[in-house]
Parts: C-alpha cells; structure tokens; sequence
C-alpha cells in the first residue's frame, strides 16, 4: 500500500521552510565573555502564516519589566542553549518541551544590561497556544503573525557592541505594543532573511 506523498513524518520534517532555511545558513555567534549567557526560545506555529510567541514580561521582575520577550533566561551550569530555552519556556508559560521541535540556534544577540543571548529556534503545534498559561513573571501572550510584523512600518537607532561595532535596535509597534530591543533584533533578522 502507497502513501500519500508527505505523509512521512521526517519527510515533512524536512520539508520545513524555517529548518531548510536554518540548514543553509551560518549562524553569527558573539564572544562576550564578561556578559552572562542566557537563551531565548524562539518558537514558530506550523501554519502558513506562522506566529511567534511572546510574552509580557511582569513588572515585578528584576530585569526587562513590563518588555515583550521571548520566553527565556540564564543558562543553568552545564545546560545548553537549547535545555535552557525548553526549560524557561515552561517555566514561565507552561510550554512543554516535549510539544516542541527545536529548529536550531539562530545569531546571538546581546543586552545592554551584560546578557549574551543564544535564541533557539523551534516550531509547534498552533493548537499548543491553547494549552499555554500565565505565571507570576508573565502577565500576558502575545502571538502576532510573521505577516503582521513584516507589513509594520519598523523604526531603528544605532547601539555599539563592546568592541565599537554599530548593531541597529529596531522597534515593531503591534496592536498597542512595543516591540524593541533584543526581542526586535531577533524578530528583525527572521523576517528580513527567513522565509516568506
């Protein structure tokens, strides 16, 4: 008995946009070794117009309050990027890892609070949103489309690495929120360069 063609999961697998468009490239890694490594969990539904998760960050935290992140922190000792990402992403919105299917690393990026950030990149079920829940460091989801990002009229300044290299900080204002920073890079870098 035939099947129908796709149906293989590894097949579909690797027809994935976002993973043959990892696969193709060469990720920009940072050496910031005075800075404090953290990950960020960069995850995408599998739709035609995929959404990126992010939260809003509660302002009670320590660090970025009230921002809109990707879910995310420092790496624990011993803890890949990928481990650290999985791990905060169901720390702070209840994001199983065994619901997600890590992609690969992106660039790194980095904070001008000393956080060099690894973001992963992975895809889920756009039902697994369903499933997602609030927790004390999180006082909102937020789920826009790749579309809805990329038809925004998106604003920038020029910041410096520690060595005087010019990074631009980008800014994407959604439905009354602020997007910018870390967060705007990343996203910045996905719409420009990934898949349409």
């Amino acid at each position: 008995m035939s099947h129908p063609p796709n149906s293989d999961p590894l097949d579909q697998q690797q027809a994935d946009p976002w993973q043959l468009w990892q696969s193709g490239r060469t990720r920009a890694a940072l050496h910031l070794p005075t800075y404090r490594r953290a990950a960020v969990l960069v995850a995408l539904t599998r739709e035609a117009d995929p959404r990126v998760l992010l939260t809003v960050r509660s302002s009670d935290l320590p660090t970025h309050k009230g921002q809109i992140a990707f879910p995310g922190g420092s790496l624990e000792a011993g803890e890949t990027a990928a481990q650290a990402a999985l791990r905060e992403a169901e720390e702070e919105v209840g994001l199983l890892p065994a619901a997600v299917q890590v992609v690969g690393e992106v660039d790194d990026v980095f904070t001008p609070i000393g956080f060099h950030v690894t973001p992963v990149l992975a895809r889920i079920e756009a039902q697994t949103l369903q499933t997602l829940r609030l927790t004390p460091e999180v006082v909102q989801i937020i789920t826009p489309t790749l579309g809805e990002l990329r038809a925004l009229t998106v604003h920038f300044e020029l910041r410096y690495l520690p060595d005087g290299t010019p990074v631009p900080v980008y800014r994407y204002p959604w439905q009354g929120h602020d997007i910018w920073g870390m967060t705007a890079r990343v996203l910045h870098d996905l719409l420009t360069s990934g898949p349409a």
